[in-house]
């Protein structure tokens, strides 16, 4: 018999399907409605911090479609402002597309993969519950509206898998976008794109109209960028965050390289290192990763690109994106100079702060400050430049064990892929193809995520709500598969052993 085979029999398809979860939906929406009264309640306002700032300065202001990261979370900002221009509106959108991306997640997978009920309400009652989402959704940055696209098209993707029909192949790659356009953590997803479309059900040529589309999408985003930023700035470069990105991480261990300026193969990267000889230890690091040489503007960098700006007579910002390439390369040129200093000074450390990541600005509600900029306070109507909240370090007593509990649940999906593996090894082809593509999908996933995140950027809490909702569902989905007698969900009469 085939194992992992979805009970998909339910009459009237997936909308029967969710009909007949009604009484969970009720108690979602409820629980949700709730939930954001109480936040409301408890934090009137939305939580600012620097980067939110940003993102509100990007939208306010013409840069010409730019700014210093990229642009989805300004255009999302711009384009609620346009509907509302409530700060309060910018949270309960981000809310709205959280439950409703890790609702239809879940939904999906009951419906596909055969979940019984009581396990749809204990993954349920384990996202509706967990305050960690709501806090990170109540911050104004892209985090939530991120993690959000990111579900939908990880669920879009399950559908395309299970069902390869054009509208889901168009659908994936528009989510897709969607998510390089937010963050360009995005960029790697049209390599699980590609691997899904591989083991996927279906017509050989509409997987393959899936795998080009999915590459198209990506690289064709990349080409359309750096025609942008080549018309107006002369100079052809996908992104000037991610160049200022791989020197910022290089110049976390500068001082364990033995690096000479006159080695550097350019004037400018020359004239960079000297730059960082002689103004390194203006910038106080505690000896910790961060992201300080990109933002503090004390750092040589910046302190490069504001001699830069002031010798041309040019915006900081216009020299801020033409001199990232000498900043990118000489980034590039330092990784390269000792590859395993790399690994040893930035990577591993990081890998800690991916299984143990710092807060930040979850610590605490408002937690850098309790006003924002005239700005800020004008863009949103606001009565008055101070953040009021009625239980000033609430967050801060329930925010402090999650760091914790995200290390056991990054703990629990790492020990299960090999768990599955070892498991299945002897019957791996008696299991369903569904369950082994969703298994080599999501281990793709998430070994993928870590691993981007862990190489391309100091890790934050905020980084990783991602692994909150799917890698909830996705062990709770496989985990039957790991036993000696399968009872499967959606058909609770039948017993297969694979034993």
């Amino acid at each position: 018999m085939n194992i992992g085979k979805p009970n998909l029999s339910i009459n009237g398809g997936f909308a029967g399907y969710a009909w007949s979860q009604r009484r969970l939906i009720l108690i979602w929406l409820s629980v949700s409605f709730a939930a954001f009264t109480v936040l409301k309640l408890l934090f009137p306002n939305a939580d600012f911090f620097s980067d939110s700032f940003s993102y509100v300065q990007d939208a306010v202001t013409d840069n010409h479609g730019f700014g210093f990261r990229p642009q989805g979370y300004p255009d999302f900002l711009y384009g609620l402002h346009a509907i509302y221009p409530y700060q309060g509106f910018v949270v309960f959108v981000q809310v709205f597309l959280f439950l409703l991306s890790s609702f239809l997640c879940l939904l999906t997978c009951g419906y596909l993969f055969g979940i019984n009920n009581r396990k749809l309400h204990l993954i349920a009652g384990l996202i509706l519950l967990n305050p960690v989402l709501i806090f990170i959704a109540n911050l104004v940055s892209s985090d939530s509206l991120f993690c959000s696209l990111t579900v939908f098209w990880f669920t879009s993707l399950l559908w395309a898998m299970k069902r390869p029909t054009w509208s889901n192949l168009l659908v994936q790659a528009l989510l897709l976008l969607m998510c390089v356009h937010v963050r360009y953590t995005g960029m790697f997803y049209f390599a699980i794109s590609i691997i899904a479309f591989i083991v996927a059900n279906g017509k050989v040529y509409i997987r393959i109209t899936g795998i080009i589309l999915s590459a198209s999408v990506v690289f064709g985003y990349m080409q359309w960028q750096e025609n942008k930023i080549e018309e107006q700035f002369d100079v052809r470069i996908f992104s000037g965050f991610s160049n200022w990105q791989i020197a910022n991480n290089a110049l976390c261990y500068y001082k364990k390289l033995d690096v000479q300026t006159a080695d550097m193969p350019t004037e400018e990267t020359a004239l960079l290192d000297l730059c960082v000889k002689r103004y390194i230890d203006t910038v106080y690091t505690e000896g910790h990763l961060g992201t300080q040489y990109m933002w503090n503007r004390r750092s040589p960098l910046r302190l490069y690109v504001a001699m830069r700006s002031r010798f041309e007579n040019k915006k900081f910002f216009g020299e801020w994106i033409k001199c990232s390439v000498e900043i990118g390369e000489y980034g590039r040129i330092l990784v390269k100079h000792d590859p395993l200093a790399y690994v040893r000074y930035f990577m591993f450390p990081n890998f800690k702060n991916f299984m143990v990541p710092d807060l930040e600005a979850l610590e605490n509600y408002n937690i850098y400050n309790l006003t924002v900029p005239n700005e800020c306070r004008e863009w949103y109507n606001m009565d008055t430049n101070f953040l009021s909240c009625r239980f000033l370090h609430l967050q801060e007593k329930l925010m402090f064990i999650f760091p914790y509990v995200s290390c056991l649940l990054n703990l629990l999906n790492i020990g299960f892929i090999p768990f599955f593996l070892l498991r299945n090894l002897k019957r791996w082809k008696t299991l369903g193809r569904d369950i082994k593509g969703l298994f080599i999908v999501w281990s793709a996933f998430y070994i993928g995520y870590m691993f981007f995140s862990v190489a391309s950027a100091y890790i934050v809490f905020r980084y990783l709500d991602i692994i909150f909702i799917p890698g909830v569902i996705i062990p709770v989905v496989l985990y039957p598969y790991c036993r000696k007698t399968v009872k499967r969900d959606g058909d609770p009469k039948a017993a297969i052993s694979i034993s």
